[in-house]
């Protein structure tokens, strides 16, 4: 399997109380109703990437929730604009139309200051087969009651939406891999200079990567090419004000990723090549300090690809 996280091109939110004015430069997005901004609906737009299949097995959206309004659960309905609009100019009396999807979520007050994920793949693949092309999407809440504040594009990687796209190999033998997650550690403590022990392994295909749950370590035993992609969602440090985490081979750093909140995402990449092998691949917490996990249902995630 095959993962990966695309930020947006653009958000905006268009308000029926500020109905001819463009909200693209705003750091949240609104959904619902409310007293300050009434009517208000997100627009958002992601670039779709070639690859190598038609349709992919899994499309998540995942937004960061800054604020609710009301006390019961708010509704978040997916919407498929049908016809193209600039990010930049769309206000409340421009705004493009749009058409329901069967992608819906209901966010709740415990949810606040955390990622929410949404089921998008219908959609998705409805724009990567061709049958509708990609004008973006629309956010609606149809209680008429609650709204909700969501991270834009201007907020940065941290908080910013993003579309977790998970597809086979479209050639066999090309692109194979391990998937793992951090799922048991909400709320803990990572000394700096240790490792992301990743306790749950979501899919493993790949006949020479190895994974030792006890030290967080890949071993990698088969010469090659290896893209890593990861993520780690943390609530806190002990002592600097940015996150830094790095991926190591051999107990070398070879690519850091860094947030310069010390709350919220942090992200990275690496692209090596393994001509001696084994090889020992490990993410470590370089912060200089402690830090928290944050206390949400997936702390962090790593894949590792092996590419022909």
């Amino acid at each position: 399997m095959a993962a990966q996280t695309l930020l947006t091109t653009g958000t905006t939110f268009v308000s029926s109380a500020l109905a001819d004015i463009n909200l693209s430069f705003s750091a949240i997005t609104v959904v619902g109703t409310g007293p300050d901004y009434q009517d208000s609906i997100s627009f958002l737009k992601f670039d779709l990437p070639s690859l190598p299949v038609e349709s992919v097995d899994s499309a998540i959206l995942r937004l960061f929730v800054f604020a609710k309004t009301g006390v019961s659960p708010s509704p978040i309905a997916v919407n498929r604009v049908t016809s193209d609009f600039d990010i930049n100019t769309v206000t409340y009396t421009t705004r493009p139309p749009y058409v329901p999807t069967a992608s819906t979520a209901d966010i709740s007050a415990d949810e606040v200051l955390q990622y929410i994920e949404i089921d998008v793949t219908a959609p998705i693949n409805q724009w990567l087969n061709g049958t509708f092309p990609n004008y973006g999407i629309a956010l609606t809440n149809p209680d008429g009651t609650t709204s909700i504040q969501f991270g834009g594009k201007p907020i940065g990687d941290a908080y910013e939406p993003q579309l977790v796209l998970t597809y086979s190999s479209g050639t066999t033998g090309n692109l194979a891999g391990v998937h793992a997650q951090v799922q048991e550690s909400p709320g803990t403590l990572i000394a700096d200079g240790e490792n992301v022990i990743f306790d749950t392994i979501i899919n493993d295909r790949a006949e020479n990567i190895s994974y030792n749950a006890v030290t967080g370590e890949f071993t990698i035993s088969g010469t090659g090419n290896y893209y890593i992609n990861w993520w780690v969602t943390t609530d806190g440090s002990g002592g600097p004000v940015n996150m830094v985490f790095a991926v190591l081979v051999d107990g070398s750093t070879v690519s850091q990723g860094n947030s310069p909140i010390v709350t919220g995402q942090v992200n990275g990449n690496a692209f090596i090549t393994v001509s001696d092998s084994p090889v020992t691949v490990t993410l470590e917490n370089q912060t200089g300090a402690e830090v928290v996990f944050a206390n949400i249902p997936v702390q962090a995630d790593i894949t590792i690809l092996t590419v022909s």
